[in-house]
């Protein structure tokens, strides 16, 4: 049995001991050292063999998910270059964590979603495209990435020097853009261009969210010849409604009306969502009874011939 007379100086040697070796929690002990995430960002799709730091990141929007999919903390930074060694840190308690990290989404095309720690989702909404009745706005030049980590620990720091977990994303482009053209039109100044879309709006885990369907109209010169028009339209996804319409301007009668994707891009079978965002789409029209009324006989994506229509005289 221990003496009690040493009692007090055996507390006194284990307090040293702790001072020594790491801090203690608590009021009376000195504090412990800061502790978080360190979140390095890259792109590098399935195609691609190198990584690679796109030049048009230029700002981050940083959220950090707990276990539960809630919102512990965000923040939203500007910066000149993204590089290898470029990293955004953001102090956290221990526990499991996910981030998820935005970028090219602004007011002046989106309506973002205000986030709230604590209460936050990782499948909310985070922006829609803005719009004026039916119609969406331009947002050609734009280009959004996505990007969120694997689930990953911090750590207690026991000790008072900074300990921050190293984290990296990888930010994937989520924007597309689509430039169309119509050949075989006598006068195609009388033609008009559209995609009707209701792929408008999206979650902050990357997903589509359901919106209304919105008219885009083209960025380009529908007056040339061949007329032609291009489109920059958010993720292209199955289940969503993507449909390519050319018309007369005046009438409304329509020439075609099609899906983008099912009836269009996936018919390429060179195409991979995954790693393209950048589709030509090239239709063929003729006038069989020299009437004035057209029909599409061929369709060309990336100048991959798609489809191919007889006409009868």
């Amino acid at each position: 049995m221990m003496n009690l007379r040493y009692a007090p100086l055996l507390g006194t040697c284990l307090v040293i001991l702790s001072l020594l070796s790491g801090c203690i929690k608590g009021d009376s002990a000195p504090a412990c050292g800061s502790q978080g995430i360190d979140v390095y960002f890259y792109s590098k799709s399935i195609c691609e063999s190198d990584t690679v730091y796109p030049q048009e990141i230029q700002d981050i929007l940083l959220a950090v998910f707990d276990k539960e999919n809630k919102l512990v903390d965000y923040t939203r930074n500007s910066l000149s270059e993204l590089h290898s060694g470029y990293f955004q840190q953001m102090e956290v308690g221990s526990g499991l964590y996910t981030v998820v990290a935005w970028s090219g989404i602004d007011e002046s095309n989106f309506t973002i979603e205000e986030l709230h720690n604590g209460t936050t989702h990782k499948n909310d909404l985070l922006f829609r495209i803005q719009r004026e009745a039916e119609r969406a706005y331009d947002i050609s030049g734009e280009k959004i990435f996505y990007g969120e980590s694997q689930a990953f620990y911090v750590e207690e720091n026991q000790t008072t020097d900074p300990l921050f977990e190293k984290v990296y994303v990888n930010m994937l482009e989520v924007t597309n853009r689509i430039t169309i053209s119509v050949e075989g039109l006598a006068q195609p100044d009388l033609y008009q261009i559209l995609i009707e879309s209701n792929a408008g709006s999206m979650n902050i885990d990357g997903t589509l969210a359901s919106d209304d369907t919105l008219q885009y109209i083209p960025n380009g010169s529908e007056d040339s010849d061949p007329p032609e028009a291009t489109f920059t339209l958010l993720k292209l996804s199955t289940g969503y409604e993507n449909t390519i319409v050319i018309r007369d301007k005046t009438s409304g009668t329509e020439i075609y009306r099609g899906s983008l994707l099912g009836a269009l891009i996936l018919k390429n079978p060179e195409v991979n969502l995954a790693c393209d965002h950048d589709f030509t789409i090239r239709f063929t029209a003729e006038d069989p009874c020299n009437c004035g009324t057209y029909v599409i006989t061929e369709i060309h994506v990336n100048e991959w011939l798609v489809h191919s229509y007889e006409t009868e005289m």
